[in-house]
């Protein structure tokens, strides 16, 4: 199975373009395709998950261990849970980036945010391909 990590900040709305990457990694990968998301209600984060589900993608988030588990969370129970620390953002993009085979990263900013950056750093560390889409 082919893991793509898709992840992006808050502010994303551009919901054709997020779609239309599904679509397309859909079309190449066809059932051996397992979007990795980061989880989130806002923004990029969240139209990866609700697009994936849709297009009938498999699908798992590496949310926060503070916002607790869902049905598609990738970690165990007792990952979460805990009380909120800011370090947990970008814990959560060393999973990512450890667990996926690619990476795209959704923007529209001129550089990454913090958390973001995390993910991106990660990623090139481990010399896995990474594509920033603004």
């Amino acid at each position: 199975m082919t893991q793509i990590a898709i992840i992006g900040n808050t502010d994303w709305q551009n919901k054709r373009k997020v779609q239309q990457t599904l679509q397309e990694l859909k079309k190449r990968f066809k059932d051996d395709l397992i979007v990795v998301g980061a989880g989130g209600t806002e923004g990029a984060n969240s139209m990866v998950r609700k697009y994936s589900l849709e297009f009938g993608i498999q699908y798992k988030e590496y949310n926060p261990s503070f916002s607790g588990r869902n049905m598609y969370s990738a970690m165990p129970d007792s990952y979460y849970g805990k009380p909120y620390h800011f370090s947990q953002l970008h814990h959560r993009m060393k999973l990512i980036a450890e667990q996926c085979d690619h990476m795209l990263i959704l923007t529209n900013e001129d550089t990454l945010d913090p958390v973001l950056k995390t993910a991106f750093n990660n990623i090139n560390k481990l010399k896995k391909p990474v594509v920033i889409l603004g």
